[in-house]
């Protein structure tokens, strides 16, 4: 990837204070890589200490496809004796020395070959992680090092999450295990006692996704600095191209021992969180990912506060999201959609400090949007009246999984936009949330004997409190303009209880899956009309009139969710 220039007024306000400039260490071609090398690994193993291990170079290969680790190695030392290597190791750097003795960089650990015990790996050589033409021998891999490569698979780094309280980070990984995209819930780094780190070949490292109360990233290691150049892991992300993601320090809790390969994360693994922001990852290639140190890129701010109307207590939840607008989504969608929402379920959850069956909540959502002269808003009232668990398996409420659909729904009408992608600035939620269901059903209604079309009559509707009283209310309707005169049976249809139809991973991970739409589909054609599209996530939930074949909206009221349906005789007159 190259690096993108961002405007000026977003460079000085993103400055960050620079670490000490590394002068790249030297490097050894792969053409001077040789089996039988007795070589030093540097990772860090627990906190930020950077330890070493011993590497022996077993086989070295061309490596004709980008992308693909070409020495084959096998480390062991006390550091990863008992533990074996997988993510969070990737971009290790591997140390050999040369004719003279100087300790050159000959590559980065980057792909597993699923050997027991993960003490056998693949390195992607310095050549290609610097991205500079090497005179690449052109004697073919061995038999056993084109085993190894048939079996080789990235050491991808899980998306850790950081800041979820204990139910709701259960849900994610549960619901993304399931899915098949692993998710690690770590807990949030001891920014207290974890100073700013100067990130070195070997430290521990993160590519963020967001910061703040709720910190997504995917955590690795430094493969190589020089100067305020950085690369890392010795593979792709996504292998995108261009990005604008957020470069981190990371703080190393433990080494996760797997040699079993039991669960989502199939190795052995750090358990590590992100920490402080650095610079920005500019490129997200086959052979490493790389960034610059000393000035972040842009985030949308996100502001979520969620209100336990029961316990007259209040949580607020501020995270930003990695915005890459800029750079055309490279992952397809911006963080932002997936960010806000997890945030609204962590607020929602945590104030609640539950996630009970029935519950009824009401969310406001302001976006801004700088080509947008006013923010676009919307509010929605949710009702659920059970609980369990969804098909993704994770926890069931149709207060939570509705509200965090419905604004990443909204976010994401703005990523679809085919025209000059507008600039989310800003998100802001407000939701109010309190125990039981508000929610009553038509046991009987009253209406006058005749009335003209276009006129607004009373209607005296008897409702039955779900676990409550029955009551009688009045609410003033409309007849339709376009109904039919005479003797008509009138129909008011209520609206039942959410579902939370829509699985907790879809949410937030987000779905592979795609509408194929015949011709393909241009979306909103302006951005007036995407304004509307995004205001149209606000849904009528109230009592609708149905009188032959015309419907219509009837009445809302502001207490209760009204289900069921009741009918009613009327003449209608001109």
């Amino acid at each position: 990837m190259r690096i993108r220039s961002f405007a000026a007024a977003a460079v000085a306000a993103c400055l960050v204070p620079v670490s000490p400039a590394f002068a790249g260490d030297p490097t050894m071609p792969l053409s001077q890589v040789q089996a039988g090398m007795q070589c030093t690994g540097r990772s860090v193993i627990q906190g930020t200490t950077i330890s070493t291990f011993d590497v022996t170079v077993l086989d070295v290969a061309s490596g004709e496809a980008a992308g693909i680790g070409n020495i084959l190695i096998q480390v062991s030392g006390p550091a990863v004796d008992d533990t074996g290597i997988g993510p969070g190791f990737s971009g290790s750097p591997i140390y050999c020395p040369d004719a003279d003795g100087v300790q050159r960089v000959i590559g980065a650990i980057s792909q597993s070959v699923n050997e027991y015990g993960g003490k056998i790996a693949l390195a992607t050589s310095i050549d290609a992680i610097l991205g500079t033409p090497v005179d690449v021998p052109s004697r073919p891999a061995s038999a056993r090092m084109k085993a190894a490569i048939s079996r080789a698979k990235p050491i991808a780094s899980p998306l850790s999450v950081s800041g979820l309280d204990a139910g709701l980070a259960n849900a994610l990984t549960t619901a993304a295990a399931k899915a098949g995209r692993p998710v690690l819930a770590v807990p949030a780094g001891p920014l207290g006692t974890f100073p700013v780190q100067t990130l070195q070949p070997g430290s521990a490292v993160a590519v963020g996704y967001s910061n703040g109360d709720v910190r997504t990233s995917a955590t690795g290691t430094v493969a190589y600095v020089d100067g305020d150049r950085i690369w890392l892991f010795g593979h792709e992300l996504e292998g995108n191209g261009r990005r604008a993601l957020l470069l981190q320090d990371a703080y190393v809790y433990k080494i996760i021992n797997n040699p079993l390969q039991i669960g989502a994360i199939a190795s052995t693994y750090k358990l590590a969180a992100s920490g402080h922001d650095l610079g920005t990852v500019t490129n997200d290639g086959f052979s490493a990912v790389a960034g610059r140190l000393g000035v972040l890129p842009h985030t949308v701010p996100i502001n979520v506060i969620a209100r336990d109307e029961d316990a007259n207590t209040t949580n607020v939840v501020n995270t930003n999201a990695a915005d890459e607008a800029a750079v055309d989504l490279p992952s397809g969608g911006s963080w932002t959609s997936a960010i806000a929402p997890l945030a609204v379920a962590q607020a929602a959850s945590s104030v609640i400090g539950s996630v009970p069956g029935r519950m009824t909540g009401d969310m406001c959502a302001r976006i801004t949007v700088a080509e947008i002269s006013k923010p676009l808003r919307f509010c929605n009232r949710y009702v659920s009246s059970s609980g369990g668990q969804s098909d993704d398996g994770g926890s069931s409420n149709a207060v939570l999984t509705g509200a965090a659909n419905d604004l990443g729904s909204a976010l994401g009408s703005i990523d679809a936009f085919t025209g000059k992608p507008p600039r989310v600035t800003g998100v802001n939620v407000l939701l109010k949330l309190h125990r039981g269901a508000d929610q009553a059903f038509i046991d009987d209604i009253t209406l006058p004997a005749r009335a003209r079309r276009g006129a607004k009559v009373k209607v005296k509707v008897a409702l039955q409190v779900v676990r409550g009283a029955k009551l009688t209310r009045t609410y003033t309707m409309r007849i339709p303009r376009d109904a039919k005169t005479g003797r008509q049976t009138l129909r008011l249809v209520g609206q039942d209880a959410d579902q939370g139809a829509d699985a907790f991973t879809t949410i937030i991970l987000g779905d592979d899956s795609s509408d194929q739409n015949e011709g393909g589909d241009p979306g909103p054609s302006s951005l007036d009309a995407l304004a509307d599209e995004v205001k149209a996530t606000h849904r009528f939930d109230g009592v609708t009139v149905r009188i032959g074949r015309v419907r219509g909206e009837a009445f809302r009221d502001a207490d209760y969710r009204i289900s069921g349906q009741g009918d009613a005789s009327i003449r209608i007159t001109r």
